[in-house]
């Protein structure tokens, strides 16, 4: 009986799980294989060392790519010939997918688009040139459970990219500039021309450096050396489980998909749908992806919801100058031109090519004559209201004149044939001045007037809070032109600001 139910279960299991299919797992990195045990773990090490090697140089704790990194291995070419892929990497619905067969060691372009991608991931703004070298420099990474060398010569490479290789390689394997040489990427990350970071690194011009880096290349005598290794441990430090059959259909699923179709349910199978609920599920299902954000600010009709949205999709690939072109002429749109002019820097520091560099700062220069324009535009449009709001009260004040005179008149019955109208100055009651303007005294509240009559006497008077007043007429100081003037006021001298009355109401010719 005992004998008959060990029996069920194996066959239970077996039914249940795939043939020697294990899975090993470390940081972003995935080895699914039915490859045997050691192959995997070597595989896996040797992803993990470059990601801890590389992080070291670019000064960062950790390197996490965007989406995780997957390998199947296969036992050998015969049966991974039939799942061969295109290119080392295509997009799977919740990771990057590749395959290789364990009885041939990783491709060279394997290994770089491993590298290129940590980097895009994580310190985007390496000039291209830089970042190609590196992925040159670990293609030919060496590793040995915790010992690694770097610095083998990868073959047939152009020989352009081969010198930029012995720079970089130079840099990073002599004791000379090893020590410095996270401060010379440190600084590129950041933005910095290659003469900073050569001179803060190395206290070197940048052209001394390259004559140094082109004896270097001319002598051809280029060695792998020793750099530091993550102590780990590959029989104990992977998390390991034997994979279920559906599993491993599902991954042979993808494989044979080849990154043109995604489980509905993934990250990338929701983006296909397109739909704004789906592209939401999308971007919590990986918050590091910007894809999402871009897709909802093209169906966003809120113009300051879509430059929410770019603005997201730029921080979290600060390296993509397409969302920043976007970004910037969606702030441009919502009426946010010293913005814009921003992104369009960043989206032209971020260009891949010389070309594209060149057609972006066309594009900001264009972007930058239209705002100077606009801004122009602008003010002339905010002088001519305030030129016609200064010409409507004025003449609302020449209507109440009127208004006021015809009011004195019609109280005494209106004018008889021949009579004289009542002047302006009766209607208030109190003393007049005619003369011209040729002082404003601002005072600590009150204006003092100071008009010059004819014959040069001056009178001062003084004009108390700002009924009736307008500012613009009485402008503080020296009155350039001095302007003709006439003032009622109410003959009350006030001896401490040396006056001889206070303006009722006054009337500039």
């Amino acid at each position: 009986m005992v004998l008959r139910s060990a029996l069920i279960s194996v066959l239970l299991a077996s039914s249940v799980f795939a043939a020697d299919w294990t899975e090993y797992r470390m940081g972003p990195f995935r080895v699914i294989s039915n490859a045997g045990d050691r192959p995997a773990r070597e595989r896996l090490t040797e992803m993990e060392q470059t990601r801890h090697v590389l992080a070291g140089m670019l000064g960062k704790t950790d390197l996490q790519p965007v989406w995780p990194i997957v390998l199947v291995l296969f036992p050998n070419q015969k049966e991974y010939g039939p799942r061969a892929l295109p290119q080392p990497f295509v997009p799977g619905g919740s990771s990057d997918l590749s395959a290789w067969a364990a009885d041939t060691p990783q491709p060279q372009d394997w290994r770089r688009e491993i590298v290129r991608r940590l980097i895009a991931d994580n310190a985007g703004l390496i000039p291209s040139v830089i970042v190609t070298a590196l992925s040159d420099l670990f293609s030919t990474i060496e590793v040995n459970a915790t010992r690694v060398k770097l610095g083998t010569r990868p073959p047939s490479l152009p020989a352009d990219r081969e010198q930029e290789w012995a720079k970089i390689q130079l840099y990073a394997t002599n004791p000379e500039y090893a020590g410095r040489f996270r401060v010379y990427l440190g600084n590129l990350q950041q933005g910095s021309e290659e003469t900073v970071a050569a001179r803060n690194a190395f206290d070197l011009t940048l052209e001394d450096l390259n004559q140094r880096a082109d004896a270097y290349f001319r002598a051809g005598v280029f060695e792998a050396f020793p750099v530091s290794g993550e102590a780990l441990n590959p029989n104990r430090d992977f998390i390991e489980k034997r994979l279920p059959q559906s599993e491993v259909d599902a991954w042979m699923a993808e494989l044979k998909n080849g990154g043109k179709t995604f489980p509905p349910d993934s990250p990338r199978g929701l983006l296909a749908q397109g739909t704004p609920a789906a592209l939401e599920q999308a971007a919590n299902a990986n918050p590091r992806w910007a894809e999402p954000h871009v897709r909802l600010a093209a169906l966003e009709t809120n113009r300051l919801a879509k430059v929410s949205r770019l603005k997201t999709a730029t921080t979290l690939e600060p390296h993509n100058s397409v969302y920043w072109q976007a970004l910037a002429e969606a702030q441009t749109a919502a009426d946010q031109p010293a913005d814009a002019a921003k992104s369009w820097i960043s989206a032209e520091r971020t260009a891949p090519s010389d070309a594209e560099r060149a057609r972006i700062h066309q594009i900001r220069l264009d972007a930058e004559q239209r705002r100077t324009d606009f801004e122009i535009a602008n003010k002339k449009r905010e002088a001519d209201e305030r030129a016609q709001e200064l010409q409507r009260i004025k003449d609302a004040a020449a209507a109440e004149v009127r208004a006021a005179e015809a009011k004195a008149n019609r109280e005494q019955g209106g004018l008889k044939s021949g009579a004289t109208p009542v002047p302006f100055s009766q209607i208030y009651g109190g003393e007049n001045v005619t003369g011209t303007l040729v002082q404003v005294d601002c005072l600590n509240g009150p204006r003092r007037l100071t008009i010059q009559k004819s014959g040069g006497v001056t009178v001062k008077l003084l004009v108390r809070g700002t009924e009736g007043l307008n500012p613009a007429d009485f402008t503080c100081g020296v009155q350039k032109p001095a302007r003709q003037l006439f003032v009622i006021h109410d003959s009350k001298p006030d001896a401490k600001l040396g006056t001889t009355g206070n303006v009722q109401t006054y009337e500039l010719r």
